[in-house]
């Protein structure tokens, strides 16, 4: 995985947390939707397309942010994590239960296929296979996200909201992946 990847989303949320303390709660969002718009062209620029799912989480921000600056309150702001994590576990849905395309292993054939014709047939069933069911499971991951980050938002301070929001997603993303190996790999 590159560092970029890792980071991205991370910045305008670390951005907003810090200049919160010092330089007041508008100036944080906005600076923070400046980044998330750095990073959309980033993006962009390095990958030369952006994925529709990118696209619907920055208007999220976006909309969420614009409202914030516009009442004063940073509530919205807060809130976008949980909608951005219903709106993706909503996507995981449509493509596991309505496409009948796993949206994991559909990326994962558009993205890595050379990742994946340099495995060996064993391993790439095993791959396809953690894939699908990590496809599967992240939908309640991912709503489990989303109901822990709204709830600091409206109740946490903003120290509890970014742990839960930055460190959290990241602990449950290998948590679920963790889950979804031990389910796959025979014993």
């Amino acid at each position: 995985m590159e560092s970029s990847t890792f980071w991205f989303g991370i910045v305008p949320v670390i951005a907003f947390v810090l200049l919160e303390s010092f330089a007041g709660k508008r100036m944080a969002i906005v600076i923070a939707l400046v980044l998330a718009c750095a990073e959309l062209v980033f993006s962009l620029a390095v990958y030369g397309a952006i994925d529709e799912l990118t696209i619907l989480a920055f208007v999220i921000v976006f909309i969420a942010g614009a409202i914030s600056v516009k009442t004063g309150n940073d509530l919205y702001f807060k809130l976008q994590p949980a909608l951005v994590s219903v709106a993706t576990a909503a996507a995981f849905f449509i493509y596991y239960y309505l496409l009948d395309r796993p949206l994991l292993t559909f990326m994962m054939h558009k993205y890595l296929p050379s990742m994946l014709a340099q495995l060996p047939a064993d391993r790439q069933t095993l791959f396809e296979g953690t894939m699908r069911v990590l496809s599967r499971d992240l939908i309640f991951w991912f709503l489990l996200h989303a109901a822990a980050t709204a709830y600091a938002a409206m109740r946490l301070s903003k120290w509890w909201w970014f742990a839960i929001r930055v460190p959290g997603l990241y602990l449950m993303l290998f948590l679920a992946t963790f889950i979804a190996v031990r389910g796959v790999i025979p014993a």
